[in-house]
């Protein structure tokens, strides 16, 4: 396993938890290089699901996120909101609108954007609202905590994506004072 695969794994609010952990169901990513797609499952234990995948796959894998935060339902909510993207199965066609969906899941949760492959090219902006969106309302239903992502940010199409995400957010904020 390489660092890219390590990096990923802690991205989560709950700072310093490892998948190697306690097993709690969690949702992951698994990026594959050809074809380029994406695999959203969810695994008590990615390291070893990614091992399994790996095994048969004649492409290399990364997990490029998990998160003990989402289980079986947003699961199958990101599946049903991806499917006109599904490859087959569990795997969704890497295309910008999947790309700046999944970033904007990412962003969500960890207020971070990873601008390094296979998140460098350019992503789809309202995707990515909508990205940052779903995960909101999935973890925050009844807007009880209005959640607003804190940001870090790196790189020319991160800039991008944070000046689209920024718009929106403060339009919102505009709003709620109104």
């Amino acid at each position: 396993m390489g660092n890219f695969d390590k990096e990923w794994i802690l991205f989560g609010p709950q700072t310093g938890y490892s998948v190697d952990d306690e097993a709690v169901e969690g949702l992951y990513f698994i990026y594959s290089e050809e074809p380029k797609s994406m695999k959203i499952g969810i695994s008590t234990k990615p390291l070893t699901r990614l091992s399994n995948l790996s095994t048969g796959s004649p492409s290399r894998l990364h997990l490029v996120f998990y998160s003990k935060l989402f289980g079986k339902a947003a699961e199958e909510t990101l599946h049903h909101q991806l499917n006109s993207h599904r490859r087959t199965g569990e795997w969704f066609n890497w295309n910008t609108e999947v790309q700046g969906f999944l970033l904007g899941v990412i962003f969500a949760v960890s207020g971070v954007i990873q601008v390094s492959w296979p998140f460098a090219s350019k992503s789809d902006h309202s995707m990515f609202v909508n990205g940052v969106d779903w995960a909101h309302g999935f973890l925050d239903p009844d807007n009880k905590w209005t959640l607003e992502s804190m940001t870090g940010m790196g790189g020319e199409d991160a800039v991008e994506l944070f000046q689209s995400w920024n718009k929106v957010a403060l339009a919102r904020i505009r709003e709620k004072k109104t």
